[in-house]
């Protein structure tokens, strides 16, 4: 057994001021008898043989004594597999550990602290291993130089047109915009055109989103939230609807395409198919002629038939 170191500060320790002389000799002896790691069997009458070999002194004695050195906290008493032992808290501190493996097993409670704090360092480990991840890319980024024409972008254009939109209609161009109650633009995609179209086949979707536009622009406390406009407008189209649509045929031949935006242009682009335009209007002024012309027909007919009855007479 190899030999082993007592300090000066013991003379002045605290714990083991309030040992009596017994149970101060019985921990003295245990740092002779302790192997390499502070560890010793916890079995009384191993620790009788071993410390007072050449003493009468009683089991009880030395249960006694073993207890209060528990209690103060110099001697951990453990159990692994039902079998008792002892390690010396202090031991790491004072001691010089040769051997790399000791002869009694660990306590069971100093390998939980042990996992737990190498389950702390590794993710110390992780966390500056990130950190420096992050500097590298700071590095790379402050090396690399910027795209001429995104230094360029004006971050001012359009700044007021609603964040939040769902990630389907993100990807769309917008064909009109209407004002919110919090002052947003909120987007009207084709998509939502097109389903409008289908649900409501009367209506002109297009001129009624802007006389939906309009009316948001004049009654600004009457404007809708970002969750309700889209309910709005479906509740506009279906009362326009059920009012017998919007009486032009103009909805089938005008197609709404997406908003085409720059820093110089700012508004909405459409294809007209003029010459269709024309001869719907050349149909309906002859419809109009042909309405305002059947009631004279008419009357001149039954003025006829009149005058040939009279002259039959």
């Amino acid at each position: 057994m190899p030999n082993r170191i007592l300090k000066e500060s013991i003379c002045r320790s605290e714990d083991i001021d309030s040992l009596t002389w017994f149970e101060e000799v019985l921990f003295y002896r245990l740092i002779v008898i302790c192997d390499d790691f502070g560890r010793f069997d916890g079995r009384i009458k191993i620790i009788k043989g071993s410390c007072f070999p050449l003493k009468s002194v009683t089991e009880k004695d030395i249960e006694r004594a073993l207890n209060k050195l528990s209690a103060v906290g110099l001697v951990k008493l453990y159990q692994v597999e039902e079998k008792p032992y002892l390690q010396l808290v202090t031991w790491s501190s004072h001691q010089t550990i040769r051997n790399q493996k000791s002869k009694y097993p660990e306590c069971p409670s100093n390998l939980q602290e042990k996992e737990y704090l190498q389950e702390k360092e590794n993710d110390c480990m992780q966390l500056k291993s990130i950190e420096n991840n992050c500097m590298q890319l700071q590095a790379i980024e402050s090396k690399c130089s910027r795209n001429p024409i995104q230094s360029e972008y004006n971050p001012n254009l359009n700044t007021n047109i609603c964040s939040e939109q769902n990630s389907s209609e993100q990807h769309e161009q917008a064909v009109i915009t209407l004002l919110l109650n919090t002052g947003e633009e909120y987007p009207i995609v084709q998509s939502n055109v097109n389903e409008w179209a289908e649900l409501y086949p009367a209506v002109d979707i297009i001129q009624e989103l802007r006389n939906i536009k309009g009316w948001l622009i004049t009654n600004q406390r009457k404007r809708k939230t970002k969750g309700g406009i889209l309910r709005f407008v479906n509740s506009w189209l279906a009362k326009k609807q059920d009012k017998g649509g919007t009486g032009s045929s103009y909805a089938k031949t005008v197609q709404a395409t997406p908003v085409k935006q720059n820093r110089f242009v700012n508004y909405e682009q459409r294809d007209w198919n003029f010459k269709e335009l024309e001869k719907m209007e050349r149909e309906r002024i002859a419809q109009q002629a042909d309405n305002r012309q059947q009631p004279k027909d008419e009357r001149y007919a039954a003025l006829l038939a009149k005058i040939e009855g009279g002259s039959s007479a």
